[in-house]
């Protein structure tokens, strides 16, 4: 059980603070045109946050040094995330907040209390994860479409639905005690990129 809470707190710091540094930019405009009109430092903070993840994995059992490096992989995925949500409408990004938290809490519940065992759907959800990416490449090329953000939204919904699901019966089965860090980092992973997902089907509903 302390392993259980020692992920979840952390977990629960990564989502506040990732929701504070995303809402900043509703509240000051001078800050939302900043970070509109650099939006390569974006791309700077995601290549930032892979390298700050691979050392949070690499150091994840020295402590304080992989509160550290987790510190600094959550910051960087939060800017990222502010300038995200910025060129959307605030009533949009609230009401994707509260749909992906009421999501999550209900696959969580529903991980822990089914006799099924999640964890053999990995090589489906990832197989998954690679054609949605592969896809989502190829139609970058190609004029905006509505219905295409759609039906893209709501397979990443789908797919990152299945890893909470997976991720919440390895935490609760599987991992060993000292891995609380990497825990909370899957977990943390699953919720931004079902917001994001709730977040493209919301917008593209809008938009129709």
């Amino acid at each position: 059980m302390q392993f259980i809470r020692k992920v979840y707190s952390i977990l629960t710091v990564q989502i506040l603070l990732t929701t504070v540094l995303s809402s900043v930019s509703f509240f000051s405009d001078s800050y939302r045109q900043w970070i509109q009109s650099h939006f390569w430092l974006m791309i700077v903070s995601l290549v930032g946050a892979i390298a700050f993840m691979l050392l949070t994995y690499w150091k994840r059992k020295s402590y304080p040094t992989n509160l550290l490096f987790l510190s600094g992989f959550t910051a960087l995925e939060a800017y990222s995330i502010s300038v995200v949500t910025s060129f959307y409408d605030a009533r949009i990004v609230v009401q994707a907040l509260v749909i992906t938290l009421g999501i999550f809490v209900a696959l969580t519940i529903f991980a822990c209390q089914t006799k099924y065992d999640f964890t053999h759907w990995m090589p489906y959800l990832f197989g998954g994860l690679w054609l949605l990416i592969i896809f989502g490449f190829m139609a970058a090329f190609f004029p905006y479409n509505s219905g295409v953000e759609l039906v893209y939204g709501g397979v990443a919904a789908l797919i990152f639905s299945g890893y909470v699901l997976v991720d919440t019966q390895l935490i609760m089965r599987h991992y060993h005690v000292e891995e609380e860090i990497a825990a909370s980092i899957s977990l943390y992973l699953d919720i931004i990129n079902l917001f994001l997902s709730i977040l493209r089907i919301l917008n593209s509903q809008n938009n129709n």
